[in-house]
């Protein structure tokens, strides 16, 4: 009926399919993440790094295939704050050398101290962003169930 290679060659296009709709949620779920975390005005933030931190990459196999790290629109500073959030994600991403994965971030080593005096920095977007993948992730499942 068919052929191994034709078999094959489907498997193929269904695995680069599924793979492009791994990385548009993924990305997606990205944006969801900074576009929380950049709008809230739960803390001041003086030099601009803390928010110039908050950024996320996706990680394909080991390499960054994509990122949203961008300054401040306030602040002093604000270049710092841009670059410590880079080397976080990196450093992050090298301990996922295989698969996909999304690695959001306020990169400051004081974000946590600021969550824990009760402002929000990045707690909110995570939850925010793991809630659109749940729900974007059950919508493809229906759609493949209804197809």
């Amino acid at each position: 009926m068919f052929s191994d290679d034709e078999i094959d060659q489907w498997f193929d296009i269904f695995k680069e399919e599924a793979e492009e709709q791994i990385f548009i949620h993924l990305a997606a779920a990205g944006e969801t993440f900074v576009n929380y975390a950049r709008n809230l005005h739960t803390y001041d933030d003086h030099s601009g790094n803390l928010r110039s931190s908050i950024g996320y990459i996706i990680v394909r196999d080991g390499e960054n295939i994509m990122e949203n790290f961008e300054k401040s629109e306030r602040g002093a500073d604000k270049s710092t704050g841009l670059g410590k959030g880079r080397q976080l994600a990196k450093s992050i991403a090298l301990t996922y050398p295989s698969g996909y994965v999304l690695i959001g971030v306020a990169g400051m080593q004081y974000a946590a101290a600021v969550e824990a005096k009760g402002y929000d920095v990045v707690a909110g977007a995570c939850f925010q962003a793991e809630i659109y993948l749940k729900k974007s992730i059950q919508s493809v499942f229906k759609q493949y169930n209804n197809g």
